[in-house]
């Protein structure tokens, strides 16, 4: 018996042996509200491969649309008919359930599993779900992060660790692998480790030398990939998670996107003489591993999952709210968002170093040039308190967003592409990205 093991993109995984089938994180369409471009053929590539072999079991590690794809899974359901069970972590809240139940999946086919329990797919079959340890900087004071996941499959052939694109730091892996040691004692043939950053900096940040700045994040990346991949002690690892193309009118930014190619990774990784590990080009290779030996099989299918850039702004849903620009009405909106505010919202965000200022456009701010010198139509600051903040942060967005964030249309999460911004200083605060998630009614 073989179990084969293909990555096709970003954290879409698929694991195939004879008596099983599993998928994490399946992405195929556009994502983040319409700004991350999709596959170019890959729901026609897994569909058609259904006939050979049917999904039995699905990991979502969280509910980003990069890794919770509710239009590709209802295909998906649609198209194989017989039933597959999804695997999530017991989360404290159940939004994850609970939009798995929206889409039309019922309860009996979801399984929620513990941090560090194990779950027994079949005889020969191990899955683990690990915890998110911090944000993706550093640990904050004020919130405890309870958003991500990653994962440990274990079968006869082959162990495989996929951090997805979980934020662990070096201190956050070696205190998941303490911990999971305790539990069962693992060496991992395959690792999926993230090596680039799927955020809005720098291609967003109007105000920086974002080919600098490109470059920067780049090295920095590829240096955390090597010393997590170190810590692993695993031979095989592949560069994966976080990985994509900007999409629609926010594709005139991919210049600046801190997503190498492989060869800049290779180039890169080839440059750190502190690597015990050999990387994977998986746009080139798939893995058959028997018993723990693993042979590398020529990728046939890697085009099908190439971005393919979509122009049609019905991707982008807030395009459809149909209320006018007015200043006057946008000013008595946020006036009566703060006023309702509960005060632990108010306190989080005078705790966070960063005063925001939104600077509110009639139109999209990522299709006119030079937004920094010109003066936006109008301008918020949020202000609960006097209290000095150190960093300043201005945020461009289309009034169309702003009314699609504040009213829960939209999540904060997924449009921060659709933005451009001004930092100043150049310092990253994750408490208050996180904390514009609570700026809602």
């Amino acid at each position: 018996m073989t179990t084969k093991v293909k990555h096709y993109r970003n954290s879409f995984i698929d694991i195939q042996s004879n008596n099983l089938r599993v998928f994490m994180d399946p992405w195929i369409n556009t994502a983040n509200e319409g700004s991350w471009a999709g596959s170019k053929n890959g729901s026609n590539f897994i569909l058609k491969s259904l006939k050979e072999k049917k999904v039995d079991y699905i990991y979502i590690s969280h509910l980003h649309t990069d890794h919770f794809d509710e239009k590709f899974l209802k295909k998906l359901k649609k198209t194989q008919k017989t039933p597959f069970k999804f695997i999530i972590k017991k989360f404290k809240d159940n939004r994850l359930r609970n939009q798995l139940i929206e889409c039309g999946f019922n309860s009996k086919e979801i399984i929620d599993v513990n941090e560090f329990e194990i779950l027994q797919l079949n005889k020969k079959t191990k899955f683990i779900i690990l915890p998110q340890e911090s944000s993706s900087n550093t640990p904050s004071q004020y919130i405890k992060y309870d958003l991500d996941t990653s994962c440990v499959f274990i079968d006869d052939n082959v162990s495989i660790y996929n951090q997805v694109d979980n934020p662990y730091s070096t201190s956050d892996i070696k205190n998941v692998l303490k911990r999971l040691k305790k539990i069962i004692n693992i060496k991992f043939d395959l690792a999926f480790i993230p090596y680039c950053a799927a955020s809005e900096f720098p291609q967003s940040f109007v105000n920086l030398n974002r080919k600098k700045e490109k470059i920067n994040i780049i090295n920095s990346r590829i240096k955390k990939f090597v010393n997590i991949g170190n810590i692993l002690n695993c031979k095989k690892i592949i560069p994966a998670g976080g990985s994509y193309k900007l999409d629609n009118v926010f594709s005139k930014l991919n210049e600046y996107l801190a997503v190498p190619e492989f060869k800049t990774v290779n180039k890169l990784f080839n440059k750190n003489r502190s690597a015990n590990f050999e990387i994977i080009n998986t746009d080139k290779f798939y893995f058959s591993v028997t018993k723990n030996k693993m042979k590398l099989e020529n990728n046939f299918y890697a085009d099908h999952f190439k971005s393919k850039i979509n122009f049609d702004q019905k991707n982008i849903g807030y395009n459809r709210i149909k209320t006018k620009f007015s200043a006057k009405k946008i000013k008595k909106i946020l006036q009566n968002l703060e006023n309702s505010l509960p005060n632990f919202k108010k306190q989080l965000y005078d705790k966070t170093k960063t005063k925001i200022e939104f600077c509110i456009w009639d139109k999209q701010p990522v299709q006119m040039n030079k937004l920094e010198v010109k003066k936006a139509p109008l301008n918020h600051e949020i202000k609960f308190s006097k209290k000095k903040k150190l960093i300043k942060l201005r945020i461009h967005l289309y009034y169309k967003l702003l009314i699609g964030i504040v009213n829960k249309l939209v999540s904060w999460n997924e449009v921060q592409n659709h933005c451009l911004f001004e930092r100043k200083p150049n310092n990253y605060d994750p408490d208050v990205i996180f904390w514009l998630n609570l700026y809602k009614f």
